[in-house]
């Protein structure tokens, strides 16, 4: 009988609990307050201004280099995805998986720019399956949207650079890197 009294008087603080929040929102009445014309056209521009989107960068594909040895390390699928947002900070990341050797890399990306059709990337590497020791290592790449259709040409991509030096993995420096075209995938770059 103890049990069911508990029970009974547990339900009953609960509805007196839900019951005097609900008392306490009816009371609440919302505030109305006039803008003038003028203030409310700035107001306007002001938020389609902040909510435009900036550049970014997203794609995915292979690339198929023979000549990178070992053999296999020079096939290689990738997808990545950044975008500058709002407040000018920079929000992103990709996955590198080496065909031939099952290596797996997962990297933020913190930095981009954009010039045309190309976009310069670096950030972090978060996860390498098969080093972790590169964990942490600060990564460099840079792609090219060569446009859609059957008629453009493929899109293109550096290879993935790792490193320790910040002076030189940032997106600000836009190497004379050789680029490649990729396969069975698509590139989209976004002034």
């Amino acid at each position: 009988m103890k049990t069911t009294f508990k029970i009974s008087s547990l339900r009953f603080s609960l509805f007196a609990i839900s019951a005097s929040v609900m008392l306490l929102f009816m009371g609440c009445s919302q505030e109305d307050v006039q803008v003038p014309d003028n203030d409310a056209q700035n107001l306007t521009q002001e938020t389609t201004q902040t909510r435009a989107s900036g550049p970014s960068a997203s794609g995915q594909g292979t690339i198929s280099l023979e000549v990178i040895p070992p053999n296999g390390e020079g096939f290689r699928h990738f997808s990545f995805n950044a975008r500058v947002k709002n407040n000018g900070s920079v929000q992103g990341g990709g996955v590198l998986t080496y065909i031939g050797g099952q290596r797996n890399i997962q990297f933020d990306i913190d930095c981009l720019e954009v010039i045309g059709n190309t976009a310069v990337m670096s950030g972090v590497v978060t996860r390498d399956n098969q080093n972790p020791a590169n964990e942490g290592s600060l990564c460099w790449f840079k792609v090219t949207d060569n446009g859609e259709g059957a008629n453009a040409a493929p899109d293109q991509m550096t290879l993935f650079y790792t490193g320790v030096n910040p002076a030189v993995y940032t997106c600000t420096n836009n190497f004379n890197e050789p680029v490649y075209d990729i396969e069975g995938g698509n590139i989209q770059v976004k002034e």
